[in-house]
């Protein structure tokens, strides 16, 4: 499943907006704190949300049983016009008495366009409208595939609040290695369940160390995809896996030629943030595709608030391309403050939010790619390069070399110098334009 489409009318603060998604390549969503960046995120989050607990009929006490898959499915034979409140009525834009939301969706490989249709009221009821041909579509390529044990698309939210809290003393039950396809579905939308990973990722390898007792070539799957992918991410870790004595995940860390065993409590924030958003799409994909040889070929789409959190500008840099790379056949749809995310995604699949007398529109970027960080600061995001007090400093320092007040010019040169250090290129153009204006006397 990808997402080439949504629409939106009288949510929060946004009145009609509409953006189209490539599904082959990440968008990227930017734009000034309350324009509606997350808003988007939301609205798209709520068709995961409705996917799986109203269509599929997944609910919370699924997930303590193995209920058989065939008896949700059968149950799409119901009426789809469904009401139940899951967004709040508050998220109605002020003034109006409705909320919509649309989004069009391929479904599968059968390029089949799918839409799906969310309205809020005043009234706190929703109405839901699935237009096309969906129930049969979901039969045929959800039903059928589970039947068969093959392959099933991932759905996942991560939002800001994704801090890493492992709490290893909740050890779930053995059974959670045994788990059904369908639990790729499990915690759809919010932070990083870390404990749960953990537990699952312990419980694997124990069964993976038995066999490898047998057979020392022997490697769990899943548990490889995982490796691989969090490899992939940050080359510099290396042999992820469990300690017993203090119980604990552990990861070798090769800094230059030295490599130490650290646990994931002494990671950096950036560090176990990323190791667990990673270790978690693949392990999705990997329960979700059984059958796929290599289970970071699976779909997906994947939403992620702000990307950049917690990260290093170096690792800003390379985000996108490296999650493109790791998880080549999932949709990326990410929003970002970071200059450094913008320059590695190409104009065409950048939205940026405004808010105008018309209200919030969406405009797309005549360049992005390869661009300074400066420019993009500067040219996208409208916000000054460096602080406002020293541009002006700099702008004044060269009318006066351009007036020939020379005396003046080096007095200001050495106030910026003593601030932002010698060093600074424009300071350095500058004492060249004033030895020159010196050397040739005008």
């Amino acid at each position: 499943m990808n997402i080439t489409e949504l629409k939106i009318n009288s949510f929060r603060g946004i009145d009609d907006l509409t953006l189209k998604f490539n599904p082959k390549k990440p968008t990227v969503i930017l734009g000034v704190n309350g324009v509606g960046k997350s808003s988007i995120l939301d609205c798209l989050s709520e068709f995961f949300i409705d996917f799986v607990y109203e269509i599929l009929e997944i609910h919370k006490n699924f997930y303590n049983s193995h209920k058989d898959i065939s008896k949700i499915i059968n149950n799409l034979e119901k009426n789809l016009m469904l009401k139940r409140v899951i967004i709040p009525s508050i998220d109605i834009k002020a003034g109006n008495q409705s909320s919509l939301i649309q989004i069009k969706s391929n479904f599968r490989r059968k390029d089949e366009i799918l839409n799906w249709q969310i309205e809020l009221y005043k009234k706190e009821t929703i109405n839901r409208i699935i237009l096309g041909n969906l129930k049969e579509s979901v039969q045929e390529q959800i039903y059928s595939k589970i039947i068969e044990k093959t392959n099933l698309f991932i759905l996942k939210c991560y939002s800001v609040k994704r801090e890493v809290l492992p709490d290893l003393t909740q050890l779930n039950s053995d059974d959670d290695i045994y788990i059904p396809q369908i639990y790729v579905y499990r915690n759809l939308v919010g932070g990083l369940d870390f404990s749960y990973f953990f537990a699952w990722f312990r419980l694997t390898e124990d069964l993976e160390n038995e066999k490898i007792r047998d057979n020392s070539k022997y490697r769990d799957k899943k548990l490889e995809a995982i490796r691989t992918a969090i490899y992939s991410l940050i080359p510099e870790f290396s042999n992820l896996r469990i300690r017993r004595s203090p119980l604990r995940m552990a990861v070798n860390k090769t800094v230059g030629k030295t490599t130490k065993e650290l646990s994931i409590e002494q990671l950096s924030e950036g560090e176990k943030s990323l190791l667990a958003m990673v270790g978690d799409i693949a392990r999705r994909l990997a329960i979700a595709n059984p059958i796929l040889e290599d289970p970071l070929q699976g779909e997906g789409v994947i939403l992620i608030d702000e990307i950049e959190l917690h990260l290093h500008p170096q690792w800003q840099r390379k985000i996108i391309p490296a999650l493109t790379r790791t998880f080549p056949n999932c949709q990326f749809i990410i929003t970002t403050h970071s200059p450094q995310v913008v320059s590695h995604v190409q104009p065409e699949n950048i939205y940026i939010l405004k808010s105008t007398p018309e209200g919030i529109k969406a405009y797309k970027p005549e360049a992005s790619f390869g661009r300074d960080s400066n420019q993009i600061l500067e040219d996208l995001m409208d916000t000054p390069s460096r602080p406002q007090e020293i541009q002006e400093q700099l702008s004044d320092l060269f009318l006066l070399i351009a007036d020939n007040k020379l005396e003046e010019a080096i007095k200001l040169h050495d106030t910026i110098a003593e601030q932002i250090g010698e060093d600074e290129p424009e300071l350095i153009k500058a004492v060249v334009a004033i030895k020159r204006k010196e050397l040739i006397g005008r």
